[in-house]
């Protein structure tokens, strides 16, 4: 009787162990998503790293809300899920200094165990890149600087690549919502070199047609893990695209066709950032992460350099684009 009751006991916590690993199992990127960003609003720790990679929230603050600063509202799209990654289109709006914000970015997660993950390094990279540049055309008077930007408002001074993006964010996040501008300051001072020598090389583009019917030529691209195709001397505040294609990790764009249909309802297309100026020459972005028509063709690397033409379009809209550029990818 006893040998019955302990086999009973075993299959009854079996069952229950079993049910709690598919329900677990059975929350999706964008359910966790949301999760992790109310525990990050509420203050929630403990909550926040059970939902996160280990040890990627090491170093952060969870400060949402400081005088002048903060988070009104976040909202989620659709993610886009393969076997070993996910990306949840993430909106952020509140306040930066006093002035209205609202910038979008990725919040990407991993499977761990089969339990959806977020990766907040890669993540908080991402998110502090989105707000820094939606912030410079907010409020910031924005000049070039070699393969860098610089922006001058309320006294701080940004760099705009990517391994100062990365520290502002480490710094802003330790410091809170109200030392962000003195972290980026920081930054800026003391990795513009090292930014000047990291900066993606620029190389030519002929690309030309219209955004929303204003017409647009985009004569520079560049490759720094992101595509970008735009006018004048910086993507960031001028007309221009910017795609994020979720290349597996150390591939390059080189000799790859990538083609998207508008009609195409699967995941894993490349998000497309388009900026364009409007009748009163105000920069305005849209972001789409389907419902678009794309060839993105890539020659082959020579000494470090790929030749590509791009063809897009969005159906229903006046935006259509097509051309040729070339990047450096060594």
């Amino acid at each position: 009787m006893k040998l019955i009751k302990v086999v009973a006991l075993n299959v009854i916590l079996a069952l229950l162990l079993s049910a709690c690993s598919e329900s677990q199992q059975e929350v999706g990127p964008t359910e966790v998503a949301a999760n992790f960003w109310k525990a990050m609003e509420m203050g929630d720790r403990a909550e926040a790293e059970q939902l996160a990679v280990p040890g990627s929230l090491d170093g952060s603050a969870m400060n949402f809300e400081t005088e002048g600063n903060r988070i009104e509202s976040i909202t989620f799209a659709e993610a886009m899920v393969s076997a070993d990654m996910a990306a949840v289109p993430t909106t952020m709006e509140g306040e930066v200094n006093g002035r209205p914000i609202k910038f979008s970015f990725d919040t990407r997660l991993v499977p761990i165990a089969g339990v959806w993950k977020v990766d907040f390094n890669t993540t908080s990279t991402g998110m502090m890149g989105a707000m820094l540049k939606q912030a410079m055309n907010t409020f910031g008077e924005v000049m070039a600087e070699g393969m860098g930007q610089a922006v001058t408002d309320i006294s701080a001074a940004l760099s705009d690549s990517v391994d100062v993006l990365a520290e502002s964010l480490r710094e802003g996040f330790e410091q809170g919502a109200s030392g962000l501008s003195q972290g980026l300051d920081s930054a800026s001072d003391t990795l513009r070199t090292s930014a000047k020598q990291s900066a993606p090389v620029t190389l030519a583009a002929r690309v030309s047609g219209e955004i929303q019917g204003f017409p647009t030529q985009l004569v520079a691209s560049e490759w720094s893990n992101t595509l970008a195709i735009y006018q004048g001397d910086s993507w960031s505040s001028n007309p221009s695209m910017l795609l994020f294609l979720f290349l597996p990790e150390g591939e390059l764009p080189v000799g790859r066709l990538i083609e998207v249909a508008s009609d195409d309802a699967s995941f894993g297309h490349p998000h497309v950032h388009y900026r364009w100026r409007d009748g009163e020459g105000e920069i305005q972005t849209t972001v789409l992460t389907g419902g678009y028509n794309l060839q993105l063709q890539f020659g082959e690397q020579v000494d470090g350099q790929v030749d590509a033409q791009i063809s897009f379009d969005v159906p229903g809209e006046e935006t259509r684009l097509q051309g040729e550029f070339s990047i450096r990818v060594d």
